[in-house]
């Protein structure tokens, strides 16, 4: 296998080998893993440290500056976090989650699918053009939190806060996001490159139910966790109303072309088809969370002792909000489902809900750079604007950017996802070769 970034594997590998847990307790954190990540960087890219300014705003972010030929054009943001998820039970893992092993045909290890293997291949790409020779038209930041897990306040909201400050206005920015789907849909051969050009929000709503303390020996009727369970039910029943977002419409038509003719009929023609699609979409999680905002309870809490009623029983629902709509309206909803059951609803922790993002154009300057790296480094891959439902970093940056994508520009399968987050994450060297080769592809064209 013949790779054009022949050290990017190693450098990969160097990086995993930094436990860069990110916690919401700072105690909790493995400082000296950041520090000594941050610090290996200038060897592993020697020409970027020389060549191109490179800033620490507090202790979880890292920016660099490339300066643009053209004073006039308006810069490009190219983003990723270097921490990641804890790794669970190490017992679980082929290899050490941060062992960084490198076999005949993969790179293991926490972060080779979540998110190092960005930073890696957008610090590999540079290294490589400068080698060269190179300077981009346009000036590029290349902006890296080390706190995107935990909601990247120490991180890319400091960055964005700067970048705001100096009165930056990107062209585009790119951060992680939708893969190349392989496999995805039955109907569509080709892998498709998910760029997601919107973002759900983000909300924790905490549901509250009182009633009277006493011995269980001698309920009554109703009791608090009666009435939160009924409220509940009314939930499941009654969920948000389904919707075809612009952002849906738009990838409906941008697969239309490589589906079999009923789809491309079914995708053409949503005026006709909307109702049938909606239907169809809800039978499955993954799709249902296209069409509409999402709530789930996860968390749920009574009394604290088997034999004693609960005084108070709580519910918390995470919610996804779809592009339309807001945390206020999802209150209101909640509101006039649950107060019937004498059940009350407020938002658990404002600062961390998060409105659903702008849609990003598939029609701009930005959109047609990103497609045409990707067309040159991946050219089996059929691009298509996405919503992407997790979230990112991207939050941050909603004010210094004019269009924002999330696109991991890799391979992934079914399989490949069961990595991230998960046990033996890890990624295919002819893949991270490719990643690489589209962040090139992507600097010279800006």
């Amino acid at each position: 296998m013949q790779l054009k970034y022949p050290d990017l594997p190693e450098k990969l590998s160097n990086l995993v080998r930094f436990a860069t847990v990110s916690s919401f307790d700072p105690e909790n954190e493995n400082e000296q893993a950041f520090l000594a990540l941050k610090e290996s960087l200038k060897a592993l890219y020697p020409r970027v440290h020389t060549q191109i300014r490179r800033e620490e705003i507090g202790s979880r972010a890292l920016l660099y500056t490339w300066e643009g030929i053209k004073k006039d054009l308006e810069p490009v943001i190219l983003c990723a976090h270097f921490d990641v998820v804890p790794p669970g039970d190490e017992k679980n893992w082929k290899f050490g989650p941060f062992s960084g092993e490198i076999t005949d045909t993969e790179v293991w290890g926490r972060g080779t699918q979540d998110i190092k293997v960005l930073m890696a291949s957008i610090l590999e790409a540079a290294e490589t053009l400068l080698s060269r020779g190179f300077k981009p038209e346009r000036s590029v930041y290349f902006a890296f939190g080390g706190d995107e897990e935990i909601g990247g306040v120490r991180g890319a909201r400091l960055i964005g806060e700067y970048l705001k400050q100096k009165g930056v206005k990107a062209l585009f920015l790119l951060d992680e996001g939708g893969p190349i789907g392989k496999g995805m849909l039955s109907f569509v051969k080709q892998p498709l490159a998910l760029i997601g050009v919107a973002e759900k929000g983000y909300a924790d709503i905490l549901l509250e139910a009182k009633g009277n303390p006493g011995h269980a020996s001698m309920p009554p009727k109703k009791t608090a966790p009666g009435q939160l369970a009924r409220a509940l039910l009314a939930l499941e029943k009654n969920p948000f109303p389904a919707r075809l977002t612009q952002t849906m419409r738009s990838f409906l038509s941008a697969i239309a072309p490589v589906s079999t003719p009923i789809y491309q009929f079914i995708f053409n023609n949503t005026w006709l088809t909307a109702g049938l699609l909606k239907m169809a979409f809800a039978n499955s999680p993954s799709t249902n969370a296209l069409i509409r905002t999402t709530a789930a309870c996860t968390m749920l809490s009574g009394s604290n002792k088997e034999n004693v009623l609960a005084e108070t029983a709580k519910a918390v629902i995470n919610v996804r909000i779809l592009p339309g709509d807001s945390p206020e309206r999802v209150v209101a909803h909640l509101e006039q489902l649950c107060s019937p059951f004498g059940v009350s609803v407020k938002t658990k922790g404002a600062e961390f809900v998060v409105p659903p993002s702008p849609e990003s154009s598939s029609k701009s300057q930005g959109w047609r750079l990103v497609t045409e790296a990707l067309q040159k480094s991946h050219p089996d891959a059929v691009s298509a604007p996405f919503l992407f439902s997790a979230g990112t970093d991207t939050k941050h940056y909603r004010e210094v950017a004019q269009d924002i994508y999330r696109f991991t520009a890799l391979y992934q399968s079914q399989d490949d996802l069961k990595g991230v987050h998960g046990y033996d994450e890890r990624v295919k060297k002819d893949n991270l070769d490719a990643c690489a080769d589209f962040y090139t592809n992507l600097l010279k064209r800006i």
